[in-house]
């Protein structure tokens, strides 16, 4: 496995999508500091799975997506993808069959990460899981970034162990083990808690099982209580039904006298009715007197009333109008009080109005004298800020003149030393070194141009021939193949065939098969085998012969004369294929019919069993002609089906996969295409062979010219650029000399001109300051009459303000005696208007009271006469109430009467009613017991047979309370205590088994650890000796000599670190810090190549590795780099002349637009035939 392409978008400096071939084994990436040459380590490593930032060189993981530059904007996304060849099948598993493998990752601004796998989306455990153990991951040893390889070689035992473990394999193992750990946890956790399950579920059941007989015991007792009360219910309803026909016949008896008292009854109420009919009218004569006395008295009362008002009513208008008299003097007071008070008001507005005008007057000419002040206050103003603007033009002239004077010395002194640079330079200037090295480059490039024209053309020779036998092997291979998958179709369907076939003839009959070994006949053919049926009659031959028959020349070749006791159990045909004289009958001469023999190719014994048969085209034709049949002759159908005279014979349908005929014609066919097929395949594999060979050859030549080709191009390439480059520096040093001469006579022109405007800017600043000067006398004295100012205007201010607040005193003084004035007129008004009407009311009194003393003697008669009438009626009232009195006696003794006939009668009712009542309890009892026993469930009569004589009510009743008893010392039942004991019975159970499923598994899983670490250990301890061995041979190649080994921190394998001891040529080193920093780089480039030596990753990635080696040791390191190369794939990142030599392709970054990488090509080869064109 190898990686052929890496494309990235959007990754860090990387924004637009490119695309790294990676076609060789030693690929370099060049570029200047800082184009982003180590972004594509980063790219690999983060699409591997890194999710560290800082191992990213980054704070947050955003910061890997392009985020902008002067000239972009930041993107939303970066991608990157690692596409793997795998046609080599070096991944195993289910990736095996995958020839290509792309891995992907994507990243956004919103941090949503997502992997791909061959284009399908996946987790990040998918990456890291296919690369366990090819030494490959986001910090494998197969990628050394900038100042990693001496950390590699000073890192901690821990992290140096992980680097052999990776090495070694064994990660994956680590990895297994952590996850088999993680369950081992879980189980025992799982177990913990299953235990714990277990008990309380063990305690739950005891106290289920008790529960559980408790109520077994309580239904039996339930049941036995159910029989007694079912009993008891019966006997009490039997005895029920007795007593309710005892109360019918009583209460017919009582209903008969019921009626009898009714009619005694009756006629006392006939009597009483006549009785209340006279006494009705005498109540309708007594109430008309009663009623002409009630309106006599009435009118007594009237008058009395009448009479008793009139005194009460003078009574209220006497204090009213002693009311109305206090009120009108009360009256009269208040209004002299107001009157008073507006005396006393009209004088203080007097008073208050002459001082307010006064104040006005006061206030008017603090104003005028406020407003000339503050008039010349804004003059003085003005005149002030005058002066102010005539002194600020001079002093800004003064400063910007010493800011320019102060620029222009610093320009000088600039531009002194600027000449005093550009002289020294003119000196340094010289070209003849240059012309000469010119001169012998030139000389060098055209010899390596002829030699690279030719090596090119031997290899593009070469190539042609190489692409012309691929194209025809893969021609060559595709027709084989197909041939091939022809072959081995129509063999996979012969065996198919066969296979059937001999179960169509019982070949695998094992007693048949026995019988035939032991007569001798095993290899005789059967008949299906012998016969050759025209394509479409196979079915009908069948439906006439046996197909499974042996076909024997005679059948005296049977054993034992052909008995059948003799015969296998499965049956046995055979038919005698000679052909015996005079045996065959003639053949039919009649028009229009055709036998079936015709229809075979067989040996002649097999036609005289065919005689009598004809073939018939189709059925319709069969039916039609078998009238002309003799007897034992039939027509038969190519499907089989027979038709004799009066007779017709359908076949079973036949088998999907064909008849034994038909197979056996397929078998033949396929038989002989086979044979056909083998030669011509057998010829394209020879074909195959002899391109194949061609193709090594040619192979052979290329790889010997292409690596002199590489070398001619980077020769050429080198000396072109440092041609270029030299006859660029000698056109630079001439025009440079060019500008230096014209840029010191535009220096001392600056100079001069700076002198002169010194000058000038010197003789304005002199004038703005006398100028400043005489303006700042004035100034002085203006201040001085502006502070003057100022304290006056503030002085009339604070006067005005006090005259203001005298008359504001005075006006609000003014205004409140004005409104009490106004309010003691409108209250003046107000009192007269009220004497009036006490005036009115006081009249109109006394007018009432003269006329209320007119009527008094009219009511006296009155009164006198009403009461002589009273008394007339008194006298007639008192007659009619005698006669009234007697008609009530009269009833109330014939109510009397009645009333004790209707006691008797209630007597025989609530006799009557007390037996309904009694009839109607015993039928709601009997109902109610009938539907209580109906509700137990048993039949009445088969329960009333089993009652005995001894079961009597009161026995029963003790047997109940018996049984009620001992229930109730049961005490509380759990009814479902039953169903939960055999639930959770069972889910014990579950739970047991569970937990011997834990056991096994926890036993399993322990194990599994063992192994685990057995191999660990294995495997570690040898990694850790072949690494140690190969470290300590390639340390001395690197070094030229010294000694280096790994050494446990401890005894332990499984948890032991790692140290690395090395010893440069002639030195003692106690501690490996103590190396310089390309020693350090050399040991641990030692190191990661004795791993590559066990344990190769597909690829190596090297970032800027041989930086701090000198030219030696960097010789050393590429030697070393060019042998593993025909194993490893290494991409490296180089500044070194000779490091770049050593790649086959060269990648170029180049950052031309500020803040984006792109890729610049930098193929040698193209680069020669474009300068050779």
């Amino acid at each position: 496995m190898r990686l052929s392409k890496i494309r990235i978008a959007g990754f860090k400096s990387f924004v637009d999508p490119i695309t790294l071939d990676l076609r060789s084994n030693l690929t370099g990436i060049l570029g200047p500091n800082g184009c982003g040459k180590s972004n594509t380590i980063d790219a690999v490593r983060w699409v591997m799975g890194e999710s560290s930032a800082r191992h990213l060189r980054g704070e947050s993981m955003e910061d890997v997506i392009f985020n902008g530059s002067s000239a972009r904007k930041p993107v939303g996304m970066a991608a990157v993808e690692l596409v793997f060849d795998n046609s080599a099948g070096q991944l195993g598993g289910e990736y095996a069959r995958y020839a290509e493998i792309a891995v992907k990752r994507q990243i956004s601004r919103d941090g949503t990460s997502r992997y791909f796998l061959n284009g399908t989306r996946c987790r990040r455990r998918d990456i890291t899981d296919i690369f366990l153990g090819t030494g490959l991951g986001p910090r494998s040893y197969a990628i050394i970034e900038q100042g990693m390889i001496s950390r590699l070689v000073e890192a901690r035992p821990e992290a140096l162990r992980n680097t052999l473990e990776e090495a070694a394999g064994i990660s994956r193992y680590k990895e297994r083990r952590r996850e088999t750990e993680t369950r081992m946890q879980h189980t025992r956790e799982n177990l913990e808690r299953l235990t714990d399950l277990r008990t309380e579920l063990d305690k739950q059941l005891q106290k289920l099982d008790r529960q559980a007989k408790a109520a077994e015991r309580y239904q039996a007792l339930k049941e036995s209580q159910h029989t007694q009360e079912a009993k008891l219910l019966l006997i009490q309803l039997e005895a029920l039904q007795e007593q309710g026909q005892t109360l019918n016949r009583q209460l017919h008896e009582a209903g008969n006298h019921h009626q009898e008292q009714l009619g005694t009854v009756q006629a006392h109420e006939h009597r009483i009715g006549q009785l209340r009919a006279q006494q009705h009218a005498a109540s309708e004569a007594l109430n008309t007197l009663q009623g002409r006395y009630y309106q006599a008295g009435a009118d007594i009362s009237r008058v009395e009333q009448a009479i008793r008002h009139r005194e009460e009513t003078r009574n209220r208008q006497q204090a009213t109008l002693a009311q109305l008299d206090a009120q009108r003097i009360e009256t009269r007071a208040h209004a002299e009080e107001d009157r008073l008070q507006q005396q006393q008001c009209l004088e203080r507005i007097q008073a208050l109005e002459p001082a307010l005008e006064q104040g006005r007057e006061q206030v008017l000419l603090a104003e005028e004298r406020l407003a000339e002040s503050e008039q010349q206050q804004a003059i003085q103003q003005e005149q002030w800020q005058a002066l102010e603007q005539q002194m600020a033009a001079p002093m800004r002239e003064a400063q910007l003149e010493k800011a320019r004077m102060e620029a222009l010395e610093r320009q000088n002194r600039q531009l002194e030393q600027r000449l005093e640079r550009l002289q020294q330079e003119s000196l340094r200037l010289s070209g003849h070194e240059l012309q000469e090295q010119r001169q012998t480059l030139a000389l060098n490039l055209a010899q390596t141009c002829t030699r690279l024209e030719q090596g090119e053309a031997a290899l593009g020779s070469t190539q042609e021939q190489l692409q012309e036998h691929q194209q025809q092997l893969q021609t060559l291979r595709t027709g084989l193949d197909g041939q091939s998958a022809q072959q081995q179709s129509l063999q996979g369907r012969l065996t198919a065939l066969e296979t059937l076939q001999q179960a169509g003839l019982r070949r695998d009959d094992p007693s048949r098969s026995r019988w035939l070994d032991e007569a001798g006949l095993a290899d005789s053919p059967t008949l299906a085998e012998q016969l050759d049926v025209e394509s479409g009659w196979e079915t009908a031959v069948e439906q006439v012969l046996e197909p499974d028959a042996l076909g024997l020349e005679r059948l005296e070749q049977l054993p034992h004369g052909g008995e059948p006791s003799h015969w296998p159990d499965s049956g046995l045909a055979a038919v005698e294929m000679a052909a015996q004289t005079g045996t065959e009958p003639p053949a039919p001469t009649r028009p229009g019919f055709r036998p079936l023999a015709d229809k075979i190719r067989s040996p002649a014994g097999i036609r005289p069993r065919l005689h009598g048969i004809y073939v018939a085209t189709s059925l319709e034709q069969a039916l039609t002609e078998r009238h002309r049949l003799q007897a034992g002759e039939c027509f038969i159908t190519a499907a089989g089906v027979r038709i004799g005279p009066g007779w017709l014979c359908v076949p079973e349908q036949p088998d999907v996969q064909g008849g034994i005929l038909q197979r056996q014609q397929e078998i033949r066919q396929l038989q002989v295409r086979l044979q056909q097929l083998e030669p011509v395949l057998e010829q394209g594999r020879q074909t195959v062979e002899q391109h194949q060979q061609q193709i090594l050859t040619l192979e052979q030549q290329r790889r010997q010219l292409q690596p002199e080709v590489s070398r001619l191009h980077r020769e050429e390439s080198v000396q072109r650029s440092e041609l270029a480059g030299l006859t660029q520096k000698l056109e630079q040093l001439e025009q440079r000399g060019w500008q230096l001469a014209q840029e010191q006579e535009e220096t001392r022109q600056q100079l001069r001109q700076q002198h002169i405007e010194h000058e000038t800017a010197t003789l304005a600043r002199n004038r703005a300051l006398e100028q400043l000067e005489q303006l700042e006398a004035g100034r002085e004295q203006q201040q001085q009459a502006r502070e003057q100012a100022r304290q006056q205007l503030a002085d009339l201010r604070t006067t005005l303000r006090r005259h203001q607040d005298g008359v504001h005193a005075l006006s609000l003084a003014l205004e409140t005696t004005r409104t009490h004035l106004s309010h003691s007129e409108q209250q003046q008004v107000r009192l007269q208007g009220r004497l009036a009407q006490l005036q009115l009311q006081h009249a109109e009194l006394e007018a009432q009271i003269a006329a209320a003393d007119q009527p008094a003697d009219s009511l006296a008669e009155s009164l006198q006469q009403a009461r002589e009438q009273q008394a007339e009626l008194a006298l007639q009232l008192q007659a009619a109430r005698g006669q009234v009195q007697g008609l009530e006696q009269a009833i109330r003794e014939q109510e009397q009467a009645r009333a004790e006939a209707e006691q008797q009668s209630g007597a025989a009712r609530d006799r009557l009613e007390q037996l309904k009542l009694e009839r109607q309890s015993v039928q709601v009892r009997e109902q109610g017991l009938a539907g209580q026993f109906n509700q137990t469930g048993f039949d009445h009569r088969t329960l009333l047979e089993q009652i005995t004589a001894e079961e009597t009510p009161a026995w029963l009743q003790q047997q109940l309370q018996d049984t009620q008893d001992r229930i109730q010392r049961l005490g509380p039942i759990n009814l479902a205590a039953i169903g939960e004991y055999r639930e959770q019975a069972e889910r014990k159970q579950y739970l047991d088994q569970q937990n011997t499923d834990l056991v096994v598994a926890l036993d399993t899983l322990e194990s599994a650890i063992e192994k685990i670490d057995r191999e660990t250990r294995t495997r570690f301890r040898d990694t850790f000796e072949q690494v140690n061995r190969r470290l300590g041979e390639m340390f001395p190649r690197l070094f030229g000599g010294g000694a280096c080994h790994l050494e446990m921190t401890e005894a332990n394998l499984l948890t032991t670190g790692i140290t690395i001891m090395a010893r440069p040529p002639g030195k003692r080193l106690s501690s490996i810090h103590l190396m310089s920093g390309g020693e350090k780089a050399l040991t641990a480039v030692a190191l990661v190549f004795a791993i590559f030596e066990l344990n190769p990753a597909p690829f190596c990635l090297l970032d800027e590795v041989d930086a701090p080696l000198d030219e030696a040791n960097v010789g050393r390191f590429c030697e070393l780099v060019r042998t593993m190369s025909e194993r490893v794939q290494f991409i490296f990142i180089t500044h070194n002349k000779t490091t770049m030599e050593l790649a086959e392709n060269l990648i170029g970054v180049t950052m031309r637009e500020p803040g984006v990488s792109r890729l610049v090509a930098v193929d040698v080869a193209e680069a020669v035939r474009l300068a050779n064109a």
